[in-house]
């Protein structure tokens, strides 16, 4: 049974995203007859507003048992032509992503609910992106610094060891902070966020305790080199097509944060694009105090000196 909250989240997106006349023919999908006027028992001559006529749908539906089958018809109508347009369900994806937190998702491949038997971080779309479709992303570009450099001096089989320690640190914060590393080749890759409300404080977040946390890996005993180990991170944000085959994903925004990454930050250090830095608070503002242009774009930086940390 679908979560009331998450039923009464799509109520309001149906309203605020279709007129009365979509909802009335919606309606007629499930019952013929179907008709808000009567329903609400008012004049037919009487306006109905489109959340109202969407109330009173998901009303029926509750009374005949048919709830779950409308959820899942409002998921697969995004996209489609209703009434002679393409509908745009405005913040379906995170109805889906709360959907995706009470132990099941709507998978897109199966086009049905399915419960989730894996950890819900292995989940690439995070049970809520649709194959094919455009999505407000963030993206960190995460990488080694001096990697060939390393190989040839302790020997690839030992900067494995490391490398694979390196990444099940970083790994536990990128989960924290519901992010999804989509491509990863063992001295780096890219991780993705979603933009939602608390997205770009949330990445950002995320990539500095990456990098503030890098002294305390370096003191590992287990680690098989005595050198510490240094990355940078590159960061953008916009829209981005998703495929579940990650490796599909071509981007503007994911080339702009690998090219910053690597050409445009030094090492231990976290450069952002204007998009993001513009939508953090004043306070964290604060501590990017690099202002750059970087391929014709403003970009904003900081280094973190390490020789500086307490420990």
């Amino acid at each position: 049974m679908i979560d009331t909250t998450l039923i009464k989240d799509v109520t309001e997106m149906l309203g605020k995203s279709l007129t009365f006349s979509d909802i009335e023919l919606m309606g007629k999908y499930f019952f013929k007859d179907f008709s808000s006027h009567k329903i609400l028992n008012i004049r037919d001559t009487q306006s109905i507003s489109s959340l109202t006529a969407s109330n009173a749908l998901v009303t029926i539906c509750h009374e005949n048992n048919r709830i779950d089958e409308f959820f899942q018809f409002v998921i697969e109508l995004d996209g489609t032509v209703l009434n002679g347009k393409i509908v745009k369900l405005s913040g379906l994806e995170n109805i889906l992503f709360r959907l995706s937190r009470t132990g099941v998702y709507f998978d897109f491949s199966k086009r049905k609910i399915t419960k989730i038997n894996v950890d819900k971080n292995l989940l690439m779309n995070w049970g809520a992106l649709k194959d094919g479709k455009e999505y407000p992303m963030i993206i960190a570009s995460i990488d080694i610094c001096g990697n060939s450099e390393l190989v040839k001096k302790y020997n690839t089989n030992t900067m494995e060891q490391v490398y694979f320690q390196l990444w099940g640190y970083i790994k536990k914060k990128i989960s924290q902070y519901e992010g999804r590393v989509w491509y990863w080749a063992g001295d780096g890759g890219i991780v993705a966020f979603r933009n939602d409300i608390k997205g770009p404080s949330y990445s950002v977040n995320c990539c500095l305790e990456i990098l503030l946390a890098l002294p305390i890996f370096n003191l590992w005993h287990s680690k098989p080199i005595k050198e510490d180990i240094c990355i940078r991170i590159g960061m953008d944000m916009g829209e981005i097509k998703f495929f579940s085959d990650t490796g599909r994903i071509i981007s503007e925004v994911i080339n702009y944060a690998a090219h910053l990454e690597k050409k445009g930050t030094d090492a231990n250090g976290l450069s952002i694009s204007d998009t993001i830095y513009g939508l953090l608070d004043d306070k964290m503002k604060l501590i990017f105090k690099n202002k750059k242009t970087f391929e014709d774009k403003t970009a904003y930086s900081l280094t973190y000196k390490y020789e500086n940390a307490i420990i």
